[in-house]
């Protein structure tokens, strides 16, 4: 080829990448999507840092989002990151209802109120974070498989990623339905969503989702039974999805668990759930999945904190949470302690 030739070309290919920068953007998107798919998810979930976690959920939503106009499939990587951005406005809402009922214990009825109000805004914030969760992962599954969620026929899924996140957009609709009741209806979420989620979960495999499935439909089942019978089989399959979380590492289940039963104010179910969660050992936990089990424990541990305040005007021990105030005590040999002392000096 001439030196003109090699010129055409050259000009050729620099209009080609002047005039293509929807084409670069989307490329780059692309390879941002992938690789946290690949690497950057995985990494997390490792962690156990859930301050962190939901906090780069914030920094990373407005990058994915941005995006949107190249044409990126980002929806399910949103929808993960919109769930976890929502735990920490969450936890802000659950430390405003705690000091709200502290507060009213203390006649401080002003402080109670004013906690109560922020307390509400705060379940709006997540609730709104969480139900975009749900919208990007429902909005992913019918551009990718023409299904709906709720649909009676499951989709074909391609990747584990796509179990992991049908799972975490339908949980974090369950949520936002439970943020919207707590803040007095200030999103006004579909009543109808919880019955797509419980259909739509069925597609997942139970033991390989940590029992979660199962647990998410029997948690529907008691809230709306058929009949006693059926809220009776329900309350067993949630004890029963608490062994599958117990087996695989992750104690998801128990939140589940612990939640409905608190919903319920089954107390006697809700201790059961506590003291299930509190007897597992920590070497039986996944390390592959550990942030899933720490998101499992603050819930928990927001469940515990309600509980305690509402009966004893504190949240729950620092350790011991299920050892509660109306039990009777171990008694302590002080002497077997001071034998042990007296052989160590």
């Amino acid at each position: 080829m001439n030196k003109t030739g090699v010129f055409k070309v050259a000009l050729l290919a620099a209009v080609t990448l002047l005039g293509s920068g929807c084409s670069l953007n989307r490329a780059i998107g692309n390879n941002i999507n992938k690789f946290s798919v690949d690497h950057v998810l995985p990494a997390a979930l490792q962690l156990d840092d859930i301050s962190m976690i939901c906090h780069s959920n914030e920094s990373f939503v407005p990058l994915l989002v941005g995006f949107n106009d190249f044409n990126v499939d980002s929806d399910l990587l949103i929808s993960v990151s919109y769930a976890g951005a929502a735990i920490c406005t969450e936890h802000d809402a659950v430390e405003k209802e705690l000091w709200s009922t502290q507060a009213e214990r203390q006649g401080w009825i002003n402080v109670a109120k004013d906690a109560r109000i922020a307390q509400q805004l705060l379940n709006r914030d997540a609730g709104l974070r969480q139900i975009k969760s749900y919208n990007h992962m429902a909005a992913y599954f019918r551009k990718n498989h023409n299904y709906e969620i709720g649909d009676e026929k499951c989709p074909a899924f391609k990747s584990d990623f796509e179990q992991q996140g049908m799972l975490v957009g339908a949980t974090a609709a369950l949520q936002a339905l439970q943020n919207d009741i707590a803040s007095g209806r200030l999103i006004d979420v579909d009543m109808a969503i919880p019955a797509k989620v419980a259909r739509s979960v069925k597609c997942l495999d139970n033991e390989k989702w940590w029992g979660v499935p199962k647990a998410v439909s029997a948690a529907m089942i008691t809230v709306l039974p058929e009949n006693a019978a059926a809220e009776a089989k329900a309350w067993e399959e949630l004890q029963n999805s608490t062994d599958v979380g117990l087996s695989t590492g992750v104690r998801l289940t128990h939140a589940v668990y612990a939640a409905m039963a608190a919903g319920k104010d089954r107390q006697d179910l809700l201790r059961d759930a506590l003291k299930r969660y509190e007897a597992i050992p920590a070497d039986a936990l996944s390390p592959k999945f550990r942030l899933m089990d720490q998101m499992a424990s603050i819930q928990i541990r927001q469940i515990a904190d309600r509980y305690w305040m509402r009966y004893e005007g504190h949240r729950a021990p620092t350790r011991d949470f299920s050892v509660f105030w109306d039990e009777p005590k171990s008694n302590v040999n002080i002497n077997q302690y001071n034998d042990i002392l007296d052989t160590v000096k």
